[in-house]
């Protein structure tokens, strides 16, 4: 397979006939990666040229991006193109390489499950009081048809004081996407104390240690009337 057969904008592998731990260490020795393809034609043996297919993986947006891999049988000569999701990337442990790719076939007329990144977005009043936005999850499970998968869900903390949460169920989906829980969990909460309360209290301390000197220049001046008297 040649970097020619990959364009900018898909990926492009062979079917290999040959697996097991041999057989993908010398794949990997003449610049290639073993890979599987899994979904409703079964799971498929794959082979792809690293530097290419390690090109186009460096510009993804996120493991949620739909990818169109197109699958070139060399004992036939024909090919076809999957929309496909990358599934997990093995690395060496300690080499610069990727060393295995799984792929996911989706049905694209078929709704499908996927667990979405979340990004926080707008300035909560409660952060600029003094607390700290917590991230409760970081990804909400949705449902949608392959063509319509979402990078990234938004959520707007821009109404939230401290002591506030966003529940999932008033997380804004984008259009064609839904929530595939019925349950109403915090996404992001703030929590921590308000700045009038902490202002108040360094208040109160610095009152109280200008009350104990107070009372120490009274002790010390008490002391030396003492002594002159005596």
């Amino acid at each position: 397979m040649d970097d020619r057969d990959m364009s900018q904008n898909q990926l492009a592998a062979s079917i290999r006939s040959k697996k097991g731990k041999s057989a993908n260490h010398k794949l990997r020795q003449s610049g290639n990666i073993p890979a599987v393809l899994y979904g409703p034609r079964g799971n498929i043996m794959l082979e792809m040229v690293e530097e290419a297919t390690c090109h186009f993986l460096e510009k993804m947006t996120g493991m949620h991006e739909l990818l169109p891999l197109t699958v070139t049988d060399s004992a036939s000569g024909e090919s076809w193109t999957a929309q496909v999701l990358l599934r997990e990337i093995q690395k060496h442990p300690y080499k610069h390489k990727i060393t295995h790719l799984d792929f996911w076939e989706l049905p694209e007329a078929k709704p499908q499950t996927f667990r979405i990144p979340v990004h926080v977005i707008g300035e909560s009043p409660g952060v600029k009081n003094g607390g700290v936005l917590q991230m409760v999850v970081r990804e909400i499970p949705v449902s949608c048809l392959p063509s319509d998968i979402p990078s990234f869900i938004e959520v707007n903390s821009s109404a939230l004081e401290i002591g506030d949460s966003l529940r999932i169920q008033e997380v804004e989906l984008p259009a064609k996407v839904s929530l595939s829980t019925d349950e109403n969990y915090a996404v992001i909460s703030i929590v921590g104390r308000a700045k009038e309360e902490e202002e108040e209290e360094i208040v109160a301390v610095e009152e109280g240690e200008e009350g104990e000197g107070e009372s120490e220049r009274e002790d010390s001046a008490d002391e030396k009337e003492k002594i002159e008297e005596e």
